[in-house]
């Protein structure tokens, strides 16, 4: 339960986000069956009541269990990694961090019925009052880990010595959220003692439903890029060992830290351009930063793209597989959101259908979590000195979550197009067909994270043994590669990265 080595850490924060896929991958199945089978709302598989609850906690697992776990786990393991310490600052924090969060997002989990409620986020619709208790009590265990890792970045004597480039965009992420996070705590609290809570602690009368929503979802935008920005970070630091040279440029990438902290926590109320507040906060935040933050994101991958080369000359496994493919989808989810999300004109229409969760998918599961998967690939074995037991799962994994989710994907976009609405238990049969793909892609995903799970628990008690190492050399090589390139652009001896001393003659 407590550790302070960062290995242990990692790993079983990492554990908990693969619980909590499982989670969330168990409630979106139900959630697709139910809609592939009937379009009537008849229970063949949960009654209406439970299907919104559970829209609910699928939201609850993969965004706040999943993706913010899997970012900490990653974190926790590169930060002390790349800054040379392979310590963590305030270890204390970052394991009760750990089971405070999680303890919130259980007690969240089990709102019940009224749960229902909360898959629009909107108030004064009531959830239980232990929803607001844990959301704020998962805010708080987030805030422990995000403190832990921000003071492990700076563990270290730097000597005027510039961050790596990973733990720059690492750290920018966990500044950025935990800033994000307090209109949101702020919004529950005011919820809480009002007669929303249900407490009895009526110190304020039932919230402004414009106000609230404004502080509630000021955070979301922050929130859904809180996993891309580590991603970023921990590409950055893997795709030069399959380029076999350095990113094409490390100064043009760092200034890419302060532009997508900026616009990341300035797209207002998450991208809704017609909400009736202040003219201005719309046309600024809704509509320029949307649109101005796709132009950081292209020069992220032109960079890396152009690193990579030829696709044909690179040595493929199924790390570089994921991370390739995510670029890809993040590109595709770009095209497929820019030209009608920042506008109001197009926005109203298509924001109510199914297009939303096609685009919510494309970035969240296919970009960031497919992501996530090619860095996990890569980094496990270096954690717990096993092999990857077997390859042949691995590529079941990426095939199926890349062939079933693309279905999903594509059949929410095409019906949402065409009208179907979202957030809905019944739909005209017309609509069906769209549900009923989504529901075979569902299942086809769910069957490739199996087989992740799977193989993860073989690797763990039948994975062949490597040697254990202080730096890992693909580690070396990295820190080696950035520093060359750095100094290829003119940046000063004494600025670059840290490079354990034992590291220099075999990166």
């Amino acid at each position: 339960m407590y550790s302070e080595e960062y290995r242990l850490l990692s790993l079983k924060t990492i554990l908990v986000a693969v619980i909590f896929l499982v989670m969330g991958g168990a409630f979106a199945l139900i959630l697709r069956s139910q809609s592939g089978l009937t379009n009537t709302g008849v229970p063949y598989v949960v009654s209406p009541v439970v299907y919104f609850e559970i829209m609910t906690d699928h939201v609850m697992s993969m965004v706040f269990g999943l993706a913010f776990d899997v970012v900490f786990g990653v974190s926790l393991y590169l930060v002390p990694l790349l800054t040379g310490t392979r310590i963590v600052k305030y270890p204390k924090l970052a394991n009760a961090g750990l089971w405070i969060s999680t303890a919130g997002i259980l007690m969240m989990l089990l709102g019940g019925p009224q749960n229902q409620y909360m898959f629009t986020f909107l108030n004064p619709l009531m959830p239980a009052s232990n929803w607001f208790i844990g959301y704020d009590l998962m805010i708080a265990g987030e805030w422990l880990v995000m403190t832990s890792i921000i003071a492990t970045s700076f563990n270290w004597r730097s000597n005027g010595r510039l961050l790596p480039l990973g733990v720059a965009f690492i750290v920018m992420d966990m500044i950025q959220m935990a800033l994000a996070n307090m209109s949101v705590f702020g919004a529950v609290i005011w919820s809480l003692f009002s007669p929303l809570g249900q407490l009895g602690i009526n110190l304020t009368g039932v919230p402004n439903s414009e106000v609230w929503k404004g502080l509630f979802w000021y955070a979301d935008h922050p929130l859904v890029y809180f996993a891309p920005y580590t991603l970023l970070g921990a590409s950055l630091t893997i795709i030069p060992l399959y380029a076999q040279r350095p990113i094409y440029s490390y100064r043009v990438l760092r200034w890419m830290v302060p532009v997508l902290f900026v616009l990341g926590m300035s797209v207002y109320v998450h991208h809704i351009a017609t909400d009736p507040w202040p003219l201005v906060l719309r046309d600024v935040f809704a509509q320029t930063s949307t649109a101005l933050i796709a132009i950081p994101f292209a020069v992220v991958w032109f960079l890396v793209l152009i690193t990579l080369g030829d696709p044909r000359k690179l040595k493929w496994d199924v790390t570089l597989a994921f991370l390739y493919a995510s670029i890809v989808w993040n590109i595709i989810g770009g095209i497929q959101a820019e030209p009608v999300q920042p506008s109001p004109a197009t926005d109203p229409t298509i924001h109510n259908t199914l297009w939303l969760p096609s685009h919510f998918h494309i970035m969240l599961a296919l970009f960031t979590v497919g992501g996530f998967f090619g860095v996990l690939y890569f980094i496990l074995p270096s954690i717990i000195h096993r092999a990857w037991y077997s390859k042949t799962l691995a590529w079941i994994n990426f095939w199926g979550w890349q062939i079933g989710m693309a279905l999903l994907a594509v059949a929410f976009n095409v019906g949402g197009f065409f009208g179907a609405i979202r957030r809905e238990v019944a739909w005209p049969a017309v609509y069906q067909i769209y549900y009923q793909v989504a529901a075979i892609g569902g299942w086809i995903a769910g069957f490739s994270a199996a087989a992740l799970v799977l193989n993860l628990v073989l690797t763990v008690f039948l994975g062949q043994r490597l040697h254990e190492e202080d730096f890992p050399k693909w580690l070396r090589v990295a820190l080696a590669f950035e520093r060359r390139g750095m100094r290829n652009e003119g940046y000063k001896e004494e600025e670059l990265p840290y490079l354990p001393p034992e590291s220099i003659k075999n990166a």
